[in-house]
């Protein structure tokens, strides 16, 4: 894995493809960066997997209006994989009601077959008054 500054470039533009994909409404895209064994918590403990997340991506569960995901520290896990966290804010149609979410945010992304495809997506709710950044532990 390459040194951190060039990790959390690499994990900068991947989540920016993401979103892109997201805000485009390109399902087809969006699932070739999915991997097959997917985790994806929302913001509000809701789970899918690659499957069912692409399905209501294209019913329109889910239309995302904006999505502005900034990466704040990327981690290599081996050769092959990484972690990166930062936070996310969206504007997003969920079951057609428009919602403003800003949540802190853990991915993990994986080489499979040559190419970077996500693996697991973990949000929260972002404390009142910290959207600008992650909160950290004073522990």
């Amino acid at each position: 894995m390459s040194g951190n500054a060039d990790l959390l470039r690499l994990a900068s533009d991947l989540e920016a493809r993401r979103a892109a994909l997201l805000v485009s409404g390109d399902a087809d895209a969006l699932a070739g960066l999915l991997s097959e064994e997917l985790y994806y918590a929302h913001s509000t403990g809701l789970l899918d997997d690659k499957q069912s997340f692409i399905e209501k991506f294209r019913d329109g569960a889910f239309v995302f209006r904006s999505v502005d995901a900034r990466v704040e520290s990327a981690r290599g896990l081996g050769e092959s994989a990484f972690q990166a966290a930062g936070v996310l804010e969206l504007l997003v149609l969920v079951d057609g009601v428009e919602r403003r979410i800003v949540a802190v945010y853990l991915v993990v992304w994986r080489q499979e077959e040559g190419a970077w495809r996500l693996v697991g997506h973990q949000a929260t709710t972002a404390p009142t008054g910290r959207a600008g950044t992650t909160a950290r532990s004073t522990l």
